[in-house]
């Protein structure tokens, strides 16, 4: 029985981390720093981080700061929506 807890419980880690890649937005690094590649989906910013040491960028989704921004409502690619999440946005 714990043995099928420990399965049931993994599987669930990794669903969770499936939908949490394909659905969060995305970074790329550019000209010594990053930028958006992927929008944040409605409701969420988009915050870049820059990997040391890897010329590469991720992003996470974050709660917006203002949900009634327009940014948040209709997120973009811009980089005025990559200040909005809060990152580094130097690849712009």
């Amino acid at each position: 029985m714990e043995k099928m807890m420990k399965v049931l419980l993994l599987v669930v880690v990794v669903a969770v981390v499936m939908i949490e890649s394909t659905s969060a937005c995305g970074c790329n690094y550019h000209n010594g720093g990053c930028h958006l590649d992927r929008p944040a989906e409605r409701g969420f910013a988009c915050q870049c981080f820059y990997r040391v040491g890897y010329w590469t960028c991720g992003g996470r989704q974050v709660a917006c700061r203002d949900p009634h921004h327009e940014l948040c409502t209709f997120p973009t690619l811009s980089r005025a929506a990559c200040q909005f999440g809060g990152g580094n946005c130097l690849g712009y």
